[in-house]
């Protein structure tokens, strides 16, 4: 069995985790895959699972780190931060995240004041910083005691982009690139870095795709963009679940009960669904206090949903919870609801970055048939595929009033409720059932190496 699979490489700053959406998306991709098939060095602060992947190698200052300047302005950052207060958790200095920093706790004045001098020097930089990368003994030792097949990766700064390029070109290992979204068309656009790096990494994206035997993209929208940009065909893969085992959970009928028990489910950046889901809070408060009793579950990562509680939490209504990582729960957490949000920003700036992006949880809200409310632009690949398949009430303007009209009529009206439940497990079964999609994706990946393919799945 462990022939059918060619042996990974994944280098990437987002590993295999229950949290994000790029770990749960690797997570589902490679599910089943051998462990001893798999290896991946990453810079992901978040904890990894051992369910996929066993053999990891953590990027350390020794191979990836910012260039001499910046590492020793960030060390003085550290020490001018000493007297804001008393210890803290450990701040680092982002190369692309000037989003701002987590909510202050007790005890934590001089993480804050760290991240408070962080954010003024990203706004004069800009938003990445130049790096350091080393193929250090201790990473190609590690490299060649696995013997990799196929490097399979999502890129991401230049310095990661650096180092796939330099395993690339030392193993003479084919390499597999997967876009999750647009980041070419926002990343570097800024401050007083901006010109060079994004320079940087225009070049060294055009390197990686034309150097790549395959790539891949995350929805149609984004391949078909893409092969345009770049002159090469590109495949789609996005999350998949296993589809007959969620879909048990679904409800037998489509009723909201009352109070109306509506749920939000991912992460939340300012640049992609946050501004659309804070409307959303505005709608719920407004149609609770109207007498449509109505409440608005928030599970997120805690280190993102609390930066923004003073926004979201503006009602009794409103809970933000953390993120559900045992699939079971979240599962069954989602097939409870009676109404999903799936919300993503109106901005240009937001449309730039995440238009050909399909969310994460897309898949599992499909399958559980709770009924979907999708909020925000056309030009943006998530709303134009619920629209084309009706798989969700859609609003696609941005509208208060309208919002409040669209979620009540989401709640009351059953018997669209029921079709919109119907199409999306339609669509959940048509386009992400794990039974295909892994088997497509071990392929994809087995001719990427030069494998033979066509193995039975």
């Amino acid at each position: 069995m462990g022939d059918d699979f060619p042996r990974v490489l994944f280098i990437t700053p987002h590993a295999f985790n229950k949290a994000t959406g790029g770990g749960i998306t690797f997570s589902n991709l490679f599910d089943g895959w051998p462990s001893d098939r798999i290896a991946t060095a990453h810079t992901d602060p978040e904890p990894t699972t051992g369910d996929v992947c066993t053999n990891y190698f953590v990027l350390g200052a020794e191979e990836f780190d910012l260039a001499a300047p910046f590492a020793m302005a960030r060390r003085a950052i550290g020490r001018a931060a000493v007297a804001g207060g008393p210890s803290g958790p450990t701040a680092t200095f982002p190369a692309t995240d000037a989003s701002g920093p987590p909510p202050a706790l007790p005890g934590e004045k001089r993480a804050v004041l760290r991240s408070a001098l962080i954010r003024s020097a990203a706004r004069v930089l800009g938003d990445g910083l130049p790096e350091r990368v080393v193929l250090s003994d201790r990473l190609c030792k590690w490299i060649e005691a696995f013997e990799p097949d196929v490097l399979y990766t999502i890129l991401g700064s230049n310095g990661m982009m650096r180092l796939v390029r330099e395993v690339r070109d030392r193993y003479k290992v084919p390499v597999v690139v997967h876009f999750m979204d647009d980041w070419m068309s926002s990343y570097h656009r800024g401050g007083l870095l901006g010109p060079a790096m994004r320079r940087e990494m225009v070049a060294l994206v055009q390197d990686a795709v034309q150097g790549a035997r395959t790539c891949l993209g995350i929805s149609p929208a984004m391949c078909e963009a893409f092969s345009h940009r770049f002159g090469r065909p590109f495949e789609v893969f996005q999350n998949t679940i296993d589809v007959s085992r969620w879909a048990r959970m679904a409800k037998g009928r489509r009723v909201s009960g009352s109070p109306a028990d509506i749920v939000y489910a991912g992460s939340i950046f300012p640049n992609a669904q946050l501004e659309s889901l804070v409307d959303c809070c505005r709608a719920v408060a407004a149609l609770d206090d109207s007498g449509i009793a109505a409440t608005l579950t928030i599970s997120s990562p805690s280190g993102q949903a609390g930066r923004y509680r003073d926004r979201l939490a503006i009602h009794p209504s409103i809970q933000i919870t953390d993120t559900i990582r045992d699939d079971e729960a979240f599962f069954h957490r989602i097939a409870a609801a009676d109404l999903l949000l799936l919300p993503v920003n109106f901005s240009r700036q937001s449309i730039r970055f995440i238009r050909y992006s399909m969310p994460t949880k897309v898949p599992a809200y499909l399958a559980v048939g709770t009924p979907i409310f999708a909020y925000g632009p056309r030009e943006t690949a998530q709303m134009r595929y619920a629209e084309r398949e009706g798989w969700a009430f859609t609003l696609s303007e941005r509208n208060a009033d309208a919002l409040v009209e669209k979620l009540k009529n989401a709640l009351c009206d059953e018997g669209a409720r029921a079709r919109v439940s119907a199409a999306a497990m339609t669509a959940a079964s048509r386009h992400h059932d794990a039974a295909t999609v892994r088997a497509r994706f071990r392929d994809m990946l087995r001719v990427a190496a030069g494998k033979e393919c066509g193995v039975s799945a």
